[in-house]
């Protein structure tokens, strides 16, 4: 691999005018610079984004660390965050925490020694103690899908709040009176937000709620917990897609009759959601959005910029087939398909 030196020679130039051309330290004659580039072309030669870094004092990374990889919603958030990065010509360095504080504290201090320029952090901790720490972090860092109580951290989230009174109102609206909702991790901005959601469309009628802890194992129990109990509801919210998979699995599995008779609504719009029959109603986050403009915003931290502290992006409900109605339907088309078989064999 070519060296700055093997260029120097090549070029006829010291290492320092080589230098200079690369990094726009000091002008250089344009007749020299095009020579150096064409010989640093021909010689396969790429500039140290390492070396740059120690004498710009930036290597153009950002940390992007996901509470839980298995998660579909980090995946599509980290999409926008590398769309914005690449925009800028930055690198992104993925780590996650596996929603453990501990592991979380390891990721950003490995990151820091890399050298990153700012973090991307989805938190495990949304209390002061945890603001308190994430505040000692020596470079610029921005929260996203999870905001802190309490610091001057900021953060891009969603207002899926909002969306779930939506989508509770739109089926009390046609007559469901028993509503049931599976909560992600307790302490979390988010599942505080969606159980406030739930409970005040649901203050006047029957509801429950499960601790799910927003893994996929929540969502196994939540059915089993479903299956025992006496009056079940006819609609059931779930927190997170992981616990919705989870749910639904174990519902198709042991308990498809409970499947075929509750109304399921999970968050985010996985492509699974509509395979399902009958196929989910859903609270769509603008996953993609909240990278690009998390990423957007610590680019500008990182640059000296103020950002907001709170930047809020809207959720969308889209409702799906009512399973009791899908049932219904099925029923009448039974009918129909038997009603022609009959009139074949008459003919």
């Amino acid at each position: 691999m070519a060296t700055i030196r093997d260029v120097a020679k090549r070029a006829g130039v010291s290492t320092a005018t080589v230098s200079h051309v690369i990094n726009g330290t000091r002008p250089v004659a344009e007749r020299t610079r095009a020579h150096v580039l064409q010989v640093m072309k021909e010689l396969n030669f790429v500039p140290s984004a390492f070396g740059r870094g120690l004498r710009t004092n930036s290597l153009k990374t950002i940390g992007f660390i996901a509470a839980d990889l298995t998660n579909p919603f980090f995946a599509q958030v980290f999409r926008g965050v590398e769309k914005k990065a690449r925009e800028a010509h930055y690198t992104v360095i993925v780590s996650h925490s596996d929603e453990n504080a501990e592991h979380e504290e390891e990721a950003i201090q490995n990151l820091v020694a890399k050298g990153v320029d700012g973090i991307l952090l989805a938190p495990v901790r949304t209390d002061p103690q945890g603001a308190a720490f994430y505040s000692r972090i020596p470079v610029p860092l921005m929260t996203y899908d999870r905001h802190l109580t309490t610091g001057d951290i900021p953060s891009v989230v969603t207002n899926s709040q909002d969306a779930v009174r939506e989508a509770i109102s739109f089926f009390r609206e046609r007559g469901h009176e028993h509503f049931a909702l599976i909560a992600g991790k307790q302490g979390l901005s988010t599942t505080v937000e969606r159980l406030q959601g739930f409970e005040q469309a649901t203050e006047s009628c029957a509801h429950w709620v499960f601790d799910g802890d927003s893994r996929y194992d929540g969502g196994v129990q939540a059915a089993h917990w479903l299956s025992e109990l006496k009056t079940r509801p006819s609609v059931l919210m779930v927190g997170n897609n992981l616990m919705a998979m989870g749910l639904v699995v174990t519902l198709q599995t042991q308990y498809p009759a409970l499947l075929a008779s509750t109304v399921l609504i999970a968050l985010d719009d996985e492509p699974w959601t509509t395979f399902v029959r009958p196929p989910l109603s859903v609270i769509v986050q603008p996953t993609h959005a909240i990278g690009v403009t998390a990423a957007d915003l610590l680019l500008q931290r990182i640059h000296h910029h103020e950002v907001p502290l709170l930047t809020t992006l809207p959720c969308d409900f889209v409702a799906r087939v009512d399973p009791v109605s899908y049932r219904h339907q099925l029923s009448a088309q039974s009918k129909i398909q038997h009603g022609l078989h009959e009139e074949g064999l008459e003919h």
